[in-house]
Parts: C-alpha cells; structure tokens; sequence
C-alpha cells in the first residue's frame, strides 16, 4: 500500500509527528510550504482569525499516487492552520483513505478535525489522532499513542480490502 505523510509544522512539532509515522509506515513524507515568509506567532494567530489564505510553494507529487494519506496539522486558534486548510481545499480527494493528526497547546482537534473533513469531501477519514501539548513533552507517550492510532488505521486498511 503506498503511503505518504503530509504536514504542515511551524514549531516542529508536527514534524517530529509526521517524521515517526512516516517512519512506522514506511512511506513518502512531504511538508506543506507557505510560499512567503511566515511571521511570528502574533502574525500567526491574526493570519487564523482572520482566516488569511496564504500561498503555498507547489507540491510536486501526485495524490493519485498513494493508497493511503496521512495528514498533520497544528492547531492554531482552535483549528487547522490557514496553509493545510488551503492545500487541503485545491486537491480532489474523491474516494482517498486519509488518517488526520494534530498537535496543539490545549484543545481545538474536535474542530480542526470538523473543518478537515469538510475540505477533504469525497475522502474516507478512516482515524483521528490529536496530541496535546502534555503528551508531545514526552517521546514516550508520544511513540505510544502514534504506534496504537497507526495499528487501528492500518486494521481499518484491512477490513476495506476485505
């Protein structure tokens, strides 16, 4: 099954994520790029609340490619960032299996995650996965809670194969 990890990552957080799915699924990673520069965390927050739409640098592969995407947001202002909600919104997802992950300070996944699913129409979520700012301070329980969440998506992967 070919897979890739898709993300966006400001602080790194959602890299480090993405980096160990990616690693477990033995599958393609690639990063969501705002095509100019991005600005601090206050100019961060205004961009969500305003909910600029920033420009993206291309991203040179093809989802038409891949079985199974998985995709990493931060959260910002209790929802996705601007940049993934834009990719998300350019590309046909019809009929794509996707699995979402998000990091964040507090709280904000249930909603990040609403709005995802909204832009990934046609797609089959087939797993949520939201790491808190208490568990991220832990490779532990950060290797853990990924190893588990990846093993119900990967079971999910198998029952549509049936």
């Amino acid at each position: 099954m070919r897979t890739i990890v898709i993300y966006y990552s400001k602080s790194g957080n959602t890299k480090s994520v993405a980096e160990r799915i990616a690693r477990a699924m033995d599958a393609d990673i690639d990063e969501i790029v705002e095509a100019g520069k991005r600005g601090g965390n206050v100019r961060s927050a205004l961009d969500a609340i305003f909910k600029r739409r920033p420009a993206l640098k291309p991203f040179g592969r093809s989802l038409d490619d891949y079985d199974l995407v998985f995709i990493g947001t931060p959260i910002w202002r209790m929802n996705a960032v601007p940049a993934m909600q834009v990719f998300l919104s350019a590309q046909q997802w019809d009929s794509k299996r996707v699995a979402l992950f998000c990091t964040m300070g507090g709280i904000g996944d249930k909603r990040a995650f609403a709005t995802m699913r909204r832009l990934l129409a046609g797609a089959r979520v087939i797993g949520e996965l939201p790491l808190d700012a208490p568990a991220l301070k832990d490779d532990d329980t950060v290797d853990s809670r990924v190893s588990a969440w990846i093993a119900d998506v990967k079971a999910s992967c198998e029952q549509d194969a049936m």
